[in-house]
C-alpha cells in the first residue's frame, strides 16, 4: 500500500473523482483513502470497514456516483435575487441554482 496524490480515477472509461465522497447503488458513501494498492488502485472506505481497491467496489457494490456537494451561499443568493425580468438573455438556470430555489421554497412550505 502507498500513497499518492491522485484526484481522479478512469474506470470502464468513467472518470471518477476522487476529491469527492462517491455513493454506490445501495447508497453507501465511499472516500479515497489516499492511498494505493501496489497495482496503482484507489483505496476506498465506507465507515469502518476496511479499505477496497475501487474496481473492487465497481464490481461488488455498483457504479459510483459523486455525492451531492452543499449549496454555497452565493448560490442561494443567486437562486433568490435574480429577477427574470431584468436579465436581458434568456439564460436557464443552473441545476445549483435550481437546487437552491427548490431548498428554500421546502422551507418555507415547513415552516
Amino acid at each position: 500500500m502507498t500513497t499518492h496524490l491522485l484526484t481522479t480515477w478512469l474506470l470502464d472509461g468513467v472518470e471518477i473523482d476522487l476529491t469527492r465522497t462517491q455513493l454506490d447503488v445501495y447508497g453507501n458513501q465511499w472516500d479515497f483513502t489516499g492511498a494505493t494498492t501496489e497495482d496503482g488502485e484507489p483505496l476506498m472506505q465506507s465507515g469502518e470497514d476496511g479499505p477496497l481497491p475501487l474496481p473492487e467496489v465497481y464490481h461488488v457494490y455498483g457504479p459510483l456516483i459523486p455525492a451531492a456537494r452543499p449549496v454555497t451561499h452565493t448560490e442561494c443568493l443567486a437562486a433568490i435575487t435574480v429577477c427574470p425580468a431584468e436579465t436581458d438573455t434568456k439564460v436557464a438556470p443552473s441545476p445549483s441554482t435550481f437546487a437552491a430555489l427548490l431548498g428554500r421554497l421546502r422551507r418555507r412550505a415547513t415552516a
